[in-house]
């Protein structure tokens, strides 16, 4: 059922409107290549640039969370958890008022944007480094700092190479909704800067079925390639002796 929604999608982006004339053609594909270039390039900036983020915050928060103790180390999971949690039109308003005004006007830039997909999608990672902490234990730690190691160097040779399966998992979680987002996106897009998703819907508004499926297959072709591409990165990276990864996002 799954394939053949995507067929039907792959279909739709080939024939001249589809429901009406099925002949074959190519001109949607142009269209987005030529008027939808901008949005392409912006979408793949912005996931680009917040994938390697979103990674690095979700290990740091979720090591913090499941490895150290201080006084305000349930709040932060809480708050850390607060954004993936309510919808997101609540958090795209919040994003739109609070970032409005100076000391930080980030409204109509792309930095808004990337924050917003890196702290709303980043709690899979966080998870994902808990998760994986509690199968470690601490007497490997302890060990490393016993022959001399810092905490940052067991941080760094010890601990980093096992939690790697969930820098990973914070990679593609956050890159899949950079390119398909649209919630909060609405919210916080610009002429300056715009998205795949908004120009979808822009041409569903417009009835422009064609390029609205071909815009869909384009993200479908880029995400299964990037997520191919990590979860090669995964098994190259992974530690030695560490169980074999089969899904990038299962563990």
């Amino acid at each position: 059922m799954i394939l053949y929604f995507y067929l039907l999608l792959f279909y739709a982006s080939i024939v001249l409107a589809f429901g009406a004339n099925h002949t074959l053609t190519l001109d949607h594909y142009r269209v987005i290549f030529s008027e939808g270039l901008p949005a392409i390039r912006d979408t793949l900036i912005i996931a680009l640039i917040g994938m390697p983020l979103g990674g690095i915050y979700g290990i740091t928060i979720g090591y913090l969370v499941g490895r150290t103790t201080f006084i305000s180390r349930k709040a932060m999971e809480v708050v850390s958890m607060l954004n993936y949690a309510l919808p997101g039109t609540i958090v795209g308003i919040a994003y739109l008022l609070a970032f409005n005004d100076e000391p930080l006007a980030l409204t109509g830039t792309a930095t808004i944007l990337i924050a917003c997909y890196v702290f709303r999608y980043s709690p899979i990672g966080i998870r994902t480094t808990v998760a994986l902490l509690q199968q470690i234990d601490r007497s490997m730690e302890e060990a490393s700092q016993s022959l001399g190691a810092s905490h940052f160097v067991t941080f760094r040779r010890v601990m980093l190479p096992l939690i790697l399966p969930a820098f990973f998992a914070g990679l593609g979680v956050v890159f899949i909704r950079s390119m398909t987002a649209i919630s909060a996106t609405i919210f916080l897009v610009s002429i300056g800067w715009t998205l795949i998703t908004v120009k979808i819907l822009e041409n569903i508004t417009e009835l422009s079925l064609g390029p609205a499926a071909a815009f869909s297959v384009l993200v479908v072709v880029i995400v299964f390639a990037v997520m191919a591409a990590i979860a090669r990165l995964v098994r190259l990276f992974r530690a030695p002796g560490a169980m074999p990864v089969t899904s990038l996002l299962g563990g």
